[in-house]
């Protein structure tokens, strides 16, 4: 989960660092993007990632460390509500790079396959990875964002969740309405990496 809550500061720190950013951003690689992000609507800003049964969601890391998200409680990027409308600072503006981080810190707190394989550094550099290869992709690229939320997801309380988070997992089938009747999942954003 991407953990922005000392971003005032943070932004501050960035002005006093102007030459952080883009030196962070030359050397921070690009992976790709396969597969199809769907998320399914629980209650405002709580969603589920279900992958894709046909086509799910995969980033190949510039390494060719592979992620495959797997089913999980997801909220995008945990950005705090006034940063919304700064571009590029919305909770859904890396949706893909935003889920492969709530991924890692799933897969970690419940120890899914793979999970001794990154460890925090490891997940927030992925991240930047990630929505570098997202910039990249949609030539909106924006090395203060991208070192922004990078230094946000290594801040103590991240790392705190990294530590102490709970595994939470979601339903695996649908979910239940009140009269019983299964749910219809909402699919508020898809992408399609390939398609």
């Amino acid at each position: 989960m991407v953990i922005f809550p000392r971003a005032a500061s943070l932004l501050s720190i960035g002005m006093l660092c102007v030459a952080c950013a883009p030196a962070f951003y030359e050397r921070t690689g690009t992976g790709k993007f396969e597969g199809r992000l769907r998320l399914e609507w629980i209650e405002p800003d709580y969603f589920i990632y279900r992958p894709d049964p046909e086509d799910p969601l995969v980033y190949i890391a510039a390494d060719h460390t592979q992620v495959r998200p797997g089913l999980m409680f997801t909220d995008g990027g945990s950005v705090p509500r006034p940063f919304w409308s700064i571009p590029q600072l919305g909770p859904w503006d890396f949706g893909p790079g935003y889920i492969v981080h709530d991924w890692l810190f799933h897969q970690h707190h419940c120890k899914d396959p793979g999970w001794e394989q990154v460890d925090f550094d490891r997940s927030a550099s992925l991240l930047a990875e990630a929505i570098k290869t997202q910039m990249v992709n949609d030539g909106k690229e924006d090395a203060a964002v991208a070192w922004a939320v990078y230094e946000a997801v290594r801040l103590p309380i991240a790392r705190e969740l990294w530590d102490h988070g709970a595994c939470t997992r979601p339903p695996a089938k649908a979910l239940v309405r009140p009269d019983g009747q299964p749910a219809v999942p909402v699919v508020i954003r898809t992408y399609d990496f390939g398609h």
